[in-house]
């Protein structure tokens, strides 16, 4: 197994007492798992430790470990040694909890994505890496703990959301050694690969039955793109982060080479990229001030959405003649 590349990291790690674990707004299995693994090595290695997150923690992670200890920034207060960022691109995608990382007295950060900052003092970033959750399991390994069930579980849901179970490219044979030493730990595998692939909330199958009404596909076919409303969402009696996942299903239809699911909300319209190789929407995302991997990214356009919709169809048709 692969080590962490920053001792200086390692380091900033052991001499804290006191850590605060931050994760990005919006939070996803990579976010919540990765946060919640690194609260549960902290704590078994005699830490005290507080976890923040900008939204709540999504229904289908509920069953993780500790997911109620995720508190929202204005419930945090005081001054650690160490602020830990998790799976953050930025000091953006952390949200409100960006002003926490003024409570350390030292600032770190593990992520996984290229379009990263190195916002932190000590930072470890290793792009190549299928999940921040990956990055996670080395700093376990490389501190000496052996693996608890529910640090098991926490990785699992990291590793296993970022990777499409284990479908990406970004899987590498370092990955499934992970997740060897993950099943040894006892993963309970077929109840939550179960939880997190399978069940669904009511709300999160209506707002994919409105987003299969606004389906298009251009490019020859090449291309797919559906919206939700702000209006679906009351009219469903839906949640935001029940849309997660929706954009997926796009790149499903046969033909397909790139997608996108714009969400109108208040701060603007959001967009979730994604593409199969070589197409990278990551440069899609970069144009519009997201950021992300290759394969899956984000951004936000402040515009109405019609006009959203066909500046970010534009740039998805460009990159696709690329």
């Amino acid at each position: 197994m692969k080590k962490i590349s920053n001792v200086s990291l390692i380091e900033a790690v052991k001499q804290a007492q006191s850590v605060l674990v931050c994760t990005h707004i919006q939070p996803d299995g990579d976010a919540i798992g990765s946060a919640l693994a690194v609260m549960h090595l902290l704590e078994t290695l005699g830490k005290r430790v507080q976890v923040s997150c900008q939204d709540p923690v999504p229904g289908y992670l509920r069953y993780l470990s500790g997911w109620e200890r995720v508190l929202p920034p204005s419930q945090i207060s005081g001054t650690f040694d160490l602020v830990l960022s998790v799976d953050a691109s930025d000091q953006e995608r952390l949200g409100l909890c960006a002003e926490l990382l003024k409570l350390g007295k030292t600032t770190a950060q593990i992520d996984h994505h290229a379009t990263n900052t190195q916002f932190a003092q000590h930072n470890e970033v290793d792009s190549a890496a299928a999940a921040t959750g990956m990055l996670i399991m080395r700093l376990i390994n490389d501190m000496g703990v052996a693996l608890s069930r529910d640090m098991a579980s926490c990785l699992y849901a990291a590793i296993s959301s970022d990777t499409g179970n284990f479908s990406f490219s970004s899987v590498s044979a370092e990955t499934f050694e992970q997740m060897r030493v993950i099943m040894d730990a006892g993963l309970p595998l077929a109840q939550d690969a179960r939880r997190l692939h399978l069940v669904e909330t009511l709300g999160h199958m209506r707002l994919f039955g409105a987003a299969l009404t606004s389906l298009q596909l251009s490019e020859d076919g090449r291309l797919a793109q559906m919206a939700l409303k702000q209006q679906d969402f009351s009219d469903l009696d839906a949640t935001r982060e029940e849309s997660d996942g929706i954009v997926n299903h796009g790149l499903y239809i046969l033909g397909v080479e790139m997608a996108f699911l714009a969400t109108e909300t208040p701060e603007g319209i959001k967009f979730s990229l994604r593409s199969v190789e070589p197409h990278k929407v990551s440069r899609v995302a970069v144009k519009f001030g997201g950021g992300g991997h290759d394969q899956a990214a984000g951004c936000t356009v402040h515009a109405p959405l019609d006009e959203a919709l066909r500046q970010v169809s534009q740039a998805m048709a460009e990159e696709l003649h690329r």
